[in-house]
């Protein structure tokens, strides 16, 4: 099944609305349809330049098509890969302290109480 433009536009409104409601509009976000192999969506992140390139399979074969959830499902998991993403990257930083990861998990959990009122 091939990806309608207008499937497409739905997943670009859907990640913008989880983006804002998460409070993560310093990243600037890029959009793709493309090609992908073994995957609906995937989300690459800069966290440095606070830049995200969210892409979206432009088909789905015969058997994904049929338990697809919607291009709105696809969005909201990649903007929650966004919303942790940061935690991960300090993780991995050899220069992190302590108190930058305590800092993030607070800022995660208060977008999270934003969220799940």
């Amino acid at each position: 099944m091939k990806i309608s433009k207008a499937y497409f536009n739905r997943f670009k409104k859907a990640f913008l609305y989880w983006q804002n409601l998460f409070g993560l509009t310093q990243y600037r976000i890029y959009f793709y349809l493309e090609k992908m192999e073994d995957t609906y969506a995937r989300i690459i992140v800069g966290e440095e330049e606070k830049v995200a390139c969210v892409k979206l399979n432009n088909q789905l074969d015969k058997k994904d098509a049929s338990v697809d959830e919607g291009p709105e499902s696809h969005a909201k998991h990649e903007a929650i890969h966004l919303l942790v993403h940061r935690v991960g990257w300090l993780g991995e930083q050899r220069w992190t302290g302590s108190d930058e990861i305590h800092d993030e998990q607070e800022a995660l959990v208060a977008r999270l109480e934003k969220v799940l009122k």
